[in-house]
């Protein structure tokens, strides 16, 4: 490529792919190097890793395999679960993993920003909406668990 492809793009729209393609990296690096921190320090998870894994390999329910590795599971509480067990090797997977799947909520932010500048206010509206759906979806409010 020339680099001269993406003269007439919208600002918006490249701040959200940088967002999404920064984002991305960092979450997947967390992601990479998380595991070999569950495995050199077993006694610091907040999870039983064996126990989950196997209710996982025996099929059961979703409210059952976070019982299984020693957490009751509420619906809405992982993010309660998530910040208080922050610092532990596997917190800090879950934290890499909920910003991967995050990414586009934190992207829409810097190009809500693009558009107010440039007084596009339909695709600010739309963003916004788009936004408060993936805040509802992230929140917890609707139980997925079962």
């Amino acid at each position: 490529m020339d680099g001269k492809s993406f003269d007439n793009t919208d600002e918006g729209q490249l701040y959200y792919g940088k967002a999404v393609h920064r984002i991305t990296i960092v979450s997947c690096l967390i992601s990479l190097i998380t595991p070999f921190f569950i495995l050199l320090f077993p006694d610091k998870n907040y999870l039983n890793e064996a126990l989950v894994f196997d209710a996982i390999f025996k099929g059961k329910k979703v409210s059952e395999i976070w019982e299984a590795g020693g957490v009751p599971f509420k619906s809405g509480n992982f993010w309660k679960l998530l910040i208080k067990n922050f610092f532990t090797p596997d917190g800090l997977a879950a934290f890499g993993v909920a910003l991967g799947c995050s990414v586009t909520f934190w992207a829409l932010i810097p190009a809500v920003w693009q558009f107010a500048k440039k007084k596009e206010y339909f695709y600010v509206g739309v963003s916004i909406f788009l936004m408060a759906l993936l805040a509802l979806a992230m929140s917890g409010i609707v139980n997925m668990a079962g």
